[in-house]
């Protein structure tokens, strides 16, 4: 019996280290808002995720990010005072099939305001299911087009409360399309826009809109760097909403 414990110990061992890739894909960003948007100065951002391990055409996939989001107090010259931190904590699994890539992820995002009480616990545990024709979320692929589509479903459980607190979305589908609209050399001039809605329990929708447009240089081992300037013209989602505000800022994609 020992034997066999033994040999399937190092027999998983072993397919582990071929199999373990460990490859990591981030971004991280931060925009400064313009306009009237108070209670909202800047945000800033770090999201990673790392490739656990690959067989054939799927891989495991396990990461997480932070943001945190400074709001405005109108106290003297302070801009950046950190007000808000969000994080987020996801894996799953993805696979390559013919020229798309599908793949199944589990989110818990939460909420939190810093050095106050909370009005408003905000928190959920989500499974969304997608469909992208890149390997990478972040980058721009070489031909210049990247797009992805998804579809969430948040866990409810009548004797299970804190699945899902603050808000009472059942539902919710985005998707996202980048495109290089003009390159010169590793410079090029592109477009990125997300459109989300989220479904409440009782079908209500609270959609959100995001446009970027930006000027971005491909680095070493084709990492990116980009000025973006963005805008929501519409934003009702029902939390950290910033409609109808200019934005400006710096990414990093890698």
């Amino acid at each position: 019996m020992r034997k066999k414990v033994l040999w399937m110990l190092l027999l998983s061992t072993s397919l582990f280290a071929k199999g373990a890739t460990f490859l990591v894909h981030g971004t991280g960003y931060m925009y400064k808002f313009g306009g009237t948007l108070k209670r909202r100065s800047a945000v800033a951002r770090v999201y990673i995720l790392t490739e656990f391990y690959r067989w054939d055409n799927g891989y495991s996939i396990w990461g997480g990010g932070s943001e945190l989001v400074w709001l405005g107090r109108d106290k003297g010259i302070i801009q950046l005072d950190p007000q808000q931190a969000d994080y987020l904590i996801t894996g799953g699994l993805s696979k390559s099939h013919s020229s798309r890539v599908y793949y199944l992820f589990l989110d818990h995002p939460c909420y939190h305001t810093i050095d106050a009480p909370v009005d408003r616990s905000l928190y959920w545990n989500k499974i969304r299911i997608g469909m992208k024709n890149h390997d990478d979320f972040f980058k721009i692929p070489q031909n210049g087009f990247f797009y992805f589509v998804e579809l969430g479903f948040f866990l409810r459980h009548p004797d299970i409360w804190w699945l899902t607190t603050g808000h009472d979305f059942q539902y919710d589908i985005k998707a996202n399309i980048k495109r290089v609209i003009k390159r010169v050399g590793k410079m090029y001039v592109f477009m990125d826009i997300t459109g989300y809605a989220g479904v409440s329990m009782h079908y209500s929708i609270h959609p959100m809109i995001e446009m970027l447009f930006g000027v971005g240089r491909r680095g070493t081992s084709g990492n990116e760097g980009q000025f973006v300037i963005g805008y929501r013209p519409l934003d009702r989602k029902t939390f950290r909403e910033a409609e109808g505000v200019l934005y400006a800022g710096i990414r990093t994609n890698f």
